[in-house]
């Protein structure tokens, strides 16, 4: 029984370490013979070749195991991250100012009602993150997640493409919001 208890456990190996066990089977498998008599593993690598190769195969398919839900979750992850960046491209007036703001303003949060259309809308998109219990219906923190942000950090010219934030209008927009927030970010509650 303890066998197979540590059978589990080296199937349970990160992959990392399941591709160093399989480069070491296949350096002992190919290692020129002249060599394992200098370093005196010679007769080790004639005695055990099987058991060696055996090995080498099975570490080898265990990894390739671990190494697919692995590569197919990170490709779902990738697809999930380009579906919300392609979002952007079809953000209401409401939706793009709340955005614009945090990008010229250089902050990734925004304390809004929780019934707050455009930030719900933007939370449905993925664009925006409600905190979790830390707020109340009047202020309730919304927060841009990592990629997102990293993104629109990199291409400002996404949400700006004519320098639409230099606009007076737009900047009397800005100043609203934030007047807005501001009236509802309070500590008093």
């Amino acid at each position: 029984m303890a066998v197979f208890s540590d059978l589990l456990k080296a199937i349970q190996l990160k992959p990392r370490f399941l591709f160093g066990l399989w480069l070491v089977g296949m350096i002992l498998l190919f290692f020129p013979d002249g060599w394992a008599t200098k370093f005196g593993f010679r007769g080790i690598i004639q005695n055990y070749r099987g058991w060696i190769g055996l090995g080498t195969i099975v570490v080898f398919a265990f990894w390739l195991v671990q190494l697919v839900p692995s590569f197919l979750q990170a490709r779902a992850v990738k697809r999930y991250r380009q579906n919300v960046i392609k979002s952007l491209s079809a953000l209401s007036n409401d939706e793009w100012l709340l955005l614009a703001f945090c990008v010229i303003r250089n902050q990734r949060t925004l304390t809004l009602e929780i019934t707050h259309g455009a930030a719900n809308a933007l939370e449905a998109k993925r664009l925006l993150n409600k905190a979790s219990g830390v707020g109340n219906k009047m202020a309730w923190p919304y927060t841009i997640p990592d990629f997102v942000w990293e993104y629109l950090s990199r291409n400002p010219r996404i949400l700006f493409p004519y320098n639409e934030h230099e606009l007076p209008q737009v900047q009397a927009q800005f100043a609203q919001l934030e007047a807005y927030m501001c009236r509802h970010d309070r500590n008093d509650f």
